[in-house]
């Protein structure tokens, strides 16, 4: 015996097939009475949601959506990437929902992606990452109503979902941990300031502090070998009398510091410390030892599908946001003994 169809249903109820359609999926337009003879007559003759067409008619298709701008010879050094996605697949991993991944080189064509996916019904939800200032994807996702999380916090006054750490109040911390340790020159080497993240640490970073100096560097990130040269050019100039500590936004600008310093015969940390931004095996297990902040890109990714799951099982108005705890130092080989015990 065949499985019965919506139009099997309708012929017996005297109803049309949308009005079937719209009953079995809880959407109004029908009257009430009708509806409870359209669920009567469907559960006697055993029917069920075909998945296929079910997927069709309500954009479930069981695929969470991560896009990605950067040039890809520069992603294919970024373990934070790595990290987050290996966050996400750990949450979907007992879950029939796949990650749908989509790496573009310009934000104009992340727009696009989002266009394209929404038309063609591809995913049921966005991972969003690196937030600008003036950011015109919440609107965006807003407009197509296709539930988001942002990995930190854009700047507009649309309303979003978002998974984050207040970058700045980690920049305060770095900083007052640093200073605890001897610390009286804090050099920021960074290329991404023009994202969200990137602005909150920057001003955060200039905050006057007495007894403290802060200054920071843009670096070229097109290749290791041009950053390498253009810290190296940097720290050639700075007086390193003050105890001056190098904090590098990520684990390329950390090795190319570190080569740069070496070139220069600078011993870290007895002429000048260096910690990275980001935490990773090949920092913390090279010899020296890399100071970091313990911050778990895993952590954002594993939060941002939580929340999603959220949104779907728990349907309303608003947005949702999770906030991170604060990462905090961990001190290795490239800082000098803690002055203060």
């Amino acid at each position: 015996m065949s499985r019965p169809t919506i139009a099997d249903i309708a012929r017996a109820a005297g109803v049309s097939n949308t009005a079937v359609s719209f009953a079995l999926n809880g959407r109004p337009g029908v009257a009430e009475p009708t509806r409870d003879k359209i669920m009567a007559i469907a559960h006697d003759m055993g029917w069920s949601p075909n998945r296929a067409a079910r997927a069709l008619s309500t954009s479930r298709v069981d695929a969470l959506g991560l896009i990605i701008t950067a040039p890809y010879a520069e992603l294919a050094r970024d373990a934070f990437f790595l990290q987050l996605i290996a966050g996400v697949e750990r949450m979907l991993a007992e879950s029939p929902v796949v990650l749908v991944l989509k790496i573009v080189e310009s934000f104009e064509d992340e727009l696009t992606a989002i266009r394209q996916w929404h038309g063609e019904s591809r995913v049921d939800g966005l991972i969003l990452v690196n937030p600008r200032p003036e950011d015109p994807r919440p609107e965006l996702t807003n407009r197509l109503e296709i539930p988001t999380v942002f990995i930190g916090k854009p700047g507009t006054n649309e309303p979003f979902s978002s998974v984050f750490i207040d970058d700045a109040l980690v920049m305060d911390t770095l900083i007052e941990d640093l200073a605890a340790r001897g610390t009286r020159r804090v050099a920021y080497l960074h290329s991404h300031a023009h994202y969200s993240h990137g602005e909150a640490r920057l001003a955060a970073l200039r905050r006057h502090r007495e007894g403290l100096t802060a200054i920071d560097h843009g670096i070229p990130s097109n290749s290791i070998t041009e950053a390498h040269a253009a810290i190296r050019d940097f720290v050639s100039m700075l007086d390193l009398t003050p105890a001056t500590t190098f904090v590098c936004e990520s684990e390329d600008l950390t090795l190319a510091t570190l080569r740069a310093l070496q070139d220069l015969e600078i011993n870290v940390p007895a002429d000048a410390g260096v910690v990275s931004w980001e935490s990773s095996p090949g920092l913390t297990l090279r010899s020296p030892a890399v100071s970091t902040l313990e911050r778990s890109p895993a952590d954002m990714g594993e939060a941002a599908v939580d929340l999603l799951r959220d949104m779907r099982d728990n349907p309303g108005p608003g947005p949702r946001t999770r906030e991170l705890e604060c990462p905090r130092l961990h001190a290795r080989d490239t800082l000098p003994a803690n002055t203060q015990g």
